[in-house]
């Protein structure tokens, strides 16, 4: 599942942690910008949040947990910390109107359900194989 957050959306991400040292809590999705001439998203780089010392993070995922228990693990708060624009990698996408929407028709099918029968020669070879081995293996064991 992805995350989308506006540019200046705040953002909070609390878990338990129960094994201290350093760990790697990656957050997968896009950073949303609606602007004049459409909207553009730019993937979410660890350098977009707080940490769970209360520092941004630098070009890394990673964090050493100090303490055990719930905490806030990863936060932004309206649109902080700000990162420049140009080490973003933003890319414009097209938007639905109304008119272009999905139905719930279109967006959901049904699942394909295929018959398969099991070819007639699957169970003598399944037979033959299986005596061969009983019978290495009685043969083995003398």
């Amino acid at each position: 599942m992805s995350l989308y957050l506006d540019e200046d959306e705040s953002f909070s991400l609390t878990a338990y942690v129960d094994s201290l040292g350093e760990q790697r809590i990656a957050l997968t999705g896009y950073l949303v910008s609606r602007r004049s001439d459409g909207t553009y998203v730019a993937p979410l780089i660890p350098d977009l949040f707080y940490g769970v010392n209360g520092n941004q993070l630098q070009h890394s995922w990673r964090q050493d947990f100090t303490a055990t228990g719930s905490q806030v693990i990863l936060s932004r708060s309206g649109g902080l910390p700000k990162v420049p624009r140009e080490d973003l990698y933003w890319r414009k996408v097209e938007t639905r109107t109304p008119e272009t929407q999905a139905t719930p028709t279109e967006a959901i099918e049904e699942p394909k359900v295929v018959s398969m029968q099991t070819p007639s020669w699957i169970l003598p070879v399944a037979l033959i194989g299986g005596l061969l081995v009983v019978g290495l293996f009685i043969y083995k064991s003398r």
